[in-house]
């Protein structure tokens, strides 16, 4: 690995390994790689990469993404300034300005500390408060779009700083503007969420109340919520902290179908499932009516066509949530994608469903892609 110094105390490093930085601990090199601290050092890093002619990647926390073995042929910038900082309070809320590189859950447990609503149910998910923004995370019930109030952004085009409101960010289902038409394109500064001090529990999943029945906890407070969901997530996503067990958090999004794409999915599995797997289907249909569909857990899916534990080299499926791909302790990208691909065509033959992937592939040539995504 070389250091470049550049003005200003930047230094540009060449064929940094990626894997360290990210969650699954899977990546080849870059190129070029910069810690980034602040605006300044982005800009820098923007004119450098101008000058290199190359592509810039942002790599926050890496938790929902998945490098290829061969790396990132361009100039990867990884955020490193943290902090949380009050901007505004009042009788009923509290405005927070979030610093991108700050941990999620720590902005989680700061907000739980002071008694502030909205973000509870997100605890232990691994990543970035700017990686959170992203991907629009969302775990039992709660959002990070239900308080976000804007973002800051630096245009990785022109270097200018603009401040995104909500509507701007256009939030969906594990969507944003940053990973959809703007993909590429903005440098999340910081973001700015806006949480009440008025008790708003949610504890409308079964995972969440059958916790709190076990217990015989009548009214549980935020600590106990916060508490709660780490159990649940401890038991079904095993959070990366080493190579053995590396993943990406859940790396299949759910199906939202159409009725007549329902449909054809119950007449399949009417043809090639058990009547015990129907009738789960069916109470599935009955219970997640989401507002823009019927939404099908794809974990179900894996789960009936008999996926988990399945491998590919040393990348597994995990036992307890099939949704979650493991690092089993040297597993490369591309026993990953060999496992994805079995993953794919094992359900699409079976249910007719087409399941999509949910973490962002990271330097895989076309060619690449074409071989792991199609199905026969």
């Amino acid at each position: 690995m070389t250091l470049r110094p550049l003005r200003d105390n930047l230094e540009i490093r060449d064929h940094e390994l990626l894997k360290p930085y990210t969650t699954f601990k899977i990546g080849g090199p870059a190129r070029h790689f910069a810690l980034i601290k602040s605006p300044d050092d982005l800009s820098e890093a923007i004119e450098f990469a101008k000058a290199e002619r190359e592509h810039i990647l942002v790599l926050g926390g890496g938790s929902n993404v998945l490098i290829s073995d061969g790396g990132f042929n361009g100039l990867v910038v990884h955020p490193v300034h943290q902090g949380i900082t009050l901007v505004r309070e009042d009788a009923d809320t509290v405005t927070l300005r979030i610093n991108a590189a700050e941990s999620w859950d720590n902005v989680v447990e700061h907000a739980v500390a002071h008694g502030w609503w909205g973000i509870e149910n997100l605890s232990h998910i691994p990543g970035q408060a700017g990686a959170a923004l992203v991907q629009n995370i969302g775990a039992y019930g709660q959002q990070i779009g239900d308080v976000l109030e804007c973002a800051e952004v630096m245009d990785l085009r022109t270097g200018e700083v603009r401040t995104l409101g909500i509507e701007d960010c256009q939030l969906a289902y594990r969507k944003s503007v940053f990973n959809t038409s703007a993909r590429g394109r903005f440098f999340i500064l910081g973001l700015t969420l806006k949480l009440s001090k008025l008790e708003r529990p949610n504890l409308q999943y079964t995972d969440v109340r059958a916790y709190f029945d076990s217990r015989e906890i009548g009214r549980p407070t935020q600590l106990d919520i916060r508490k709660a969901i780490v159990a649940i997530r401890d038991r079904k996503f095993p959070f990366p902290r080493e190579e053995k067990g590396g993943n990406a958090g859940s790396f299949f999004k759910n199906l939202v179908l159409t009725q007549a794409e329902y449909d054809r999915l119950e007449a399949n599995f009417r043809k090639n499932f058990s009547p015990n797997e129907l009738a789960r289907l069916r109470e599935f249909r009955n219970r997640f009516q989401a507002g823009n569909g019927i939404k099908i857990p794809t974990a179900f899916l894996m789960e009936a066509c008999g996926l988990k534990g399945c491998r590919a080299g040393r990348a597994e499926v995990n036992e307890t949530q099939p949704l979650v791909l493991l690092n089993q302790g040297g597993a490369t990208a591309a026993d990953v994608m060999g496992l994805v691909k079995r993953i794919r065509q094992t359900i699409y033959e079976r249910t007719g469903m087409v399941i999509s992937i949910e973490p962002e592939l990271i330097g895989f040539r076309p060619a690449e892609m074409e071989d792991h995504l199609a199905l026969q």
